[in-house]
Order: structure tokens, then sequence, then C-alpha cells
């Protein structure tokens, strides 16, 4: 069909339309390429992010508070806690119960709707010595990274149990520390310090790993992982080879991509709303 129509054009007409056609084709590679600032929010400077399922997003500030946003950027909800610490974790992916991990406190709280406490876990004695990370599991178990014991625990909170203990031994290709950990479509996700992230099923068994930059956070969208380093979003889809990047400038610590934008914190504090 648009060979027919070519056929019709004369050559001085043709010219012009392919001129045309390679302007906008080029501005479209150009607008994809450039991300616009939208808008700037001033802060302190986040120490832990995420994105629910419905597209909001939260973020912990050193200060000890958490916010909520919906996708353009507008504050929706605050939390600050009576004890002020710094937030190692947040997992918000079920928005009625936000998950929150204070390494220096060992304990974990939920966050109703309404991001006011309703629960808060002691982990003190549930290891060897010292959790280092905690991520929620669908299960309604608790993924817990055990410093001196050197492997993965699986914790009951409501029976106050440990379900299981999977120790790092030489059939997990652990090299270095482990510096975030997320459970996505029943799959354990941890990030390692020397590069490359590992997973494991519900049950704590290594699948594989992925091969990745080193990073201390990442999340999910849909089918993709993504995670920031060297100024660059790297994106990788879960089911197949594909990979994608998108650029950064070296001012961001993180980045979360919500929809068609993408929330940029930032080193100096605050963040940017990117389209």
């Amino acid at each position: 069909m648009l060979y027919l129509m070519v056929k019709k054009l004369s050559s001085r007409d043709l010219n012009k339309t392919v001129v045309l056609c390679l302007v906008l084709l080029l501005s479209g590679f150009l607008c994809q390429a450039q991300l616009v600032v939208e808008k700037n929010v001033p802060g302190p400077v986040v120490t832990a992010q995420s994105v629910d399922r419905r597209g909001d997003f939260y973020l912990a500030f050193k200060n000890g508070t958490v916010a909520k946003y919906d996708t353009t950027g507008r504050q929706i909800v605050n939390y600050s806690p009576k004890r002020l610490g710094q937030v190692t974790l947040v997992d918000p992916w079920n928005p009625l119960k936000t998950f929150l991990f204070y390494e220096e406190f060992q304990s974990i709280v939920i966050l109703d709707r309404f991001m006011s406490p309703t629960t808060e876990y002691d982990l003190t004695g549930k290891s060897q010595s010292f959790i280092r990370l905690a991520c929620p599991s669908q299960d309604n178990s608790f993924w817990l990274v055990d410093e001196s014991y050197n492997g993965l625990i699986k914790f009951d909170p409501i029976d106050q149990t440990i379900q299981s203990k999977i120790p790092f031994n030489a059939s997990i290709p652990i090299d270095g520390k482990i510096l975030f950990i997320r459970e996505y479509q029943n799959v354990l996700f941890a990030s390692l310090d020397s590069g490359g992230i590992i997973y494991f099923d519900n049950l704590g068994n290594y699948q594989g790993v992925i091969d990745s930059p080193a990073c201390s956070f990442f999340c999910f969208s849909k089918n993709q992982l993504y995670l920031t380093s060297s100024g660059s979003v790297f994106i990788q889809y879960l089911y197949s080879n594909e990979k994608n990047e998108i650029s950064l400038t070296d001012t961001y610590l993180n980045a979360l991509l919500i929809g068609p934008r993408v929330v940029g914190t930032k080193k100096e504090g605050g963040f940017d709303l990117l389209r």
C-alpha cells in the first residue's frame, strides 16, 4: 500500500516527503532520548524508595519520615514515626500493608493505607546475630538476610517461628555482600556488591543469576527489572534477553519508573519528576 502511494508522487514531492519523514523520525528519537524535568521537589536525602501496584511511589528520607506520592509527584500522605531512624528498605507493593525495615532497630513496621503503623516486629534474637536486610513474601512471611549465618531465613511473623534456613554455599554464586532484596512474582531477587542479581524460588532454592551492574536498589515494572548505575537506568526483561537503557545525569542516586515518567532521587536531597 505504501509503495503504491509513493509511486504516484513526483520525484520532487518524494524528496520533500522523505526529508520530512526523516526530520520527524529524528525528532522522535531525540524526544525519547532526552528526559525533561517536569517537577522538582526539594527535601532531605532519600534512603529508600519503591512503587506500589497502583503506580504511587514511596520515599523514605534521612530525617526518618516516609511519604507517599501519586504519579504527578503530589504528596498524598506522610508518616512521621515517634522513634526516628533511617528506613533501610520500604516495600509498598501491597498498599494496604506498607513494609518498612529498620536495620539499626532490627525491626519491621507495617503501615496501613493511611500510613499509620499497625504492627511492629522485633527481629532481635531471630538470627544468630544480626539481620542486615528484610523484605515481605507473598505468603505473608518475611525473608531475612542473616549477617553471621551467611544465608537466608524465612520467618513467620504470626507464629514467630523460622520456617526455613538457606545457607549460602558453593552451589550459590555469592561473591561479596547482598545489598538489596525484593520478592516479585513469587521469586526472591538479591543484588550483590560485586555485580549481578541472583534469584530464588519461593522456597529459597537457587535458580540463577541476572547479569547486571552492582546496585543497592532495584525495582520492577510489569515484566521488567530495572536499576540505576553510572548515570543510567538499566532495564532487563524478565522473560527474554531484551535490555534497554535510559540515560540520566549523575545528579541522581536512583530512579523509579512511573508509567511514562521517571522519578529521580537526587544526591543532594529531594527528587525530580522527569518525562
